[in-house]
């Protein structure tokens, strides 16, 4: 959330609308300039929405699609780019495709942070996975730069159900080999809201 006079009650803020080249993107209390819509209806109890954020005096051209770089945090707090020559236990398998299918159970929630971890024998050690896996597929599968107002539906798991999702391989997600990108509780949901801003 962004918070200045001109955006009363603050303006929600995604991870896809802080064009930051490097990680990490924005901290708390960082000064900021942004460009932001109001929804004509309040969602997450915000009336308006983020759709560019920069730090001050910063460069602010896109750094282009999510997920083609990654970043690693050293003990010291140092922050560096990994690149495939970083990677050095690496087989000769081939990594399963993004989007690979699997049922679980979630074992882990944390409502407040919305993050948990799914148990299945296909991810073993667990799969991590953020609220935004919950969106539906319009924009879960959307392109860079797409923003959406969403509503109704769910932004959390419970932890003992059943879960139909899709993982992907990662190198560490705060511990864990695997990342949801797709969760599909199998109880039922309210219907989802989802409207396009701007485009």
């Amino acid at each position: 959330m962004i918070d200045s006079a001109d955006t009363p009650g603050g303006s929600w803020t995604s991870w896809t609308s802080v064009v930051v080249h490097g990680f990490p993107g924005l901290v708390e209390g960082q000064e900021v300039e942004f460009e932001w819509n109001q929804l004509d209806e309040p969602a997450d109890g915000y009336d308006f929405h983020t759709a560019q954020a920069w730090p001050v005096g910063e460069d602010h051209t896109p750094p282009g699609p999510p997920g083609f770089r990654a970043w690693d945090i050293d003990p010291d707090g140092t922050v560096h780019e990994v690149t495939d020559l970083d990677i050095t236990d690496l087989d000769d398998t081939i990594a399963p495709p993004i989007g690979t299918p699997a049922i679980g159970v979630v074992t882990t929630w944390n409502g407040e942070e919305g993050w948990g971890v799914i148990n299945s024998a296909d991810t073993p050690g667990g799969c991590w996975t953020f609220y935004s896996a919950l969106h539906p597929d319009e924009v879960i599968n959307a392109r860079p730069g797409d923003s959406f107002s969403i509503g109704g539906g769910i932004s959390a798991l419970v932890v003992g159900e059943q879960v139909d999702f899709e993982w992907e391989p990662v190198i560490d997600q705060d511990g864990y080999k695997f990342r949801a990108i797709k969760v599909r509780p199998r109880r039922d949901i309210p219907p989802w809201r989802v409207e396009r801003i701007g485009r």
